[in-house]
């Protein structure tokens, strides 16, 4: 079954849920508790068939997993900075991310501050050595940069088909 990879990862999702669930549901089953001379209630599955469903959907999480960072890796697109595969792309955003972060708390800083301590005797300024008016645009602008990057990745994550086969298993 072909999907994209905005439905991939979703998909992903479910199936680490599933294999959650499936851990939980084997440890249930590893034991059972009863007074002396009652009879026992078994599980459902055994503890084995549990062992064997998780050990199954594992491989096809592993197998998604490796479908989404070969598509994220593989799959190119135009990018102001040039070529950038979809995996570049979303650490860029992130690093772009990060830089608006660092660069708005330096925007928000006075130029000048007075720096006063109950230990000093002396009063200290502290001086800015960057316009923080300056900054704090520039990380404006790297923000809507990111922004435009996580649209394209985005839309990327639209076009992008893998082959999937498993997938019916989980839809």
């Amino acid at each position: 079954m072909k999907l994209t990879l905005a439905e991939l990862l979703p998909l992903k999702v479910t199936m680490l849920k599933q294999i959650q669930e499936k851990i939980d549901e084997r440890d249930n089953a590893a034991y059972v508790e009863f007074a002396k001379g009652d009879v026992e209630t078994l599980p459902d599955k055994s503890f084995d068939q549990l062992t064997r469903e998780l050990k199954q959907v594992r491989e096809d999480y592993r197998k998604i997993d490796y479908l989404i960072a070969k598509a994220n890796t593989d799959h190119i697109f135009k990018w102001e900075d040039g070529d950038l595969s979809i995996a570049e792309a979303i650490e860029l955003a992130k690093q772009l991310r990060g830089e608006a972060i660092l660069l708005k708390r330096f925007g928000v800083r006075k130029p000048m501050e007075r720096i006063q301590a109950y230990h000093m005797q002396e009063t200290i300024y502290r001086k800015a050595l960057f316009d923080p008016g300056k900054l704090k645009e520039r990380a404006m602008k790297l923000e809507k940069k990111a922004n435009r990057l996580s649209m394209a990745i985005e839309k990327q994550n639209h076009q992008v088909e893998v082959e999937f086969y498993e997938a019916d298993k989980y839809l």
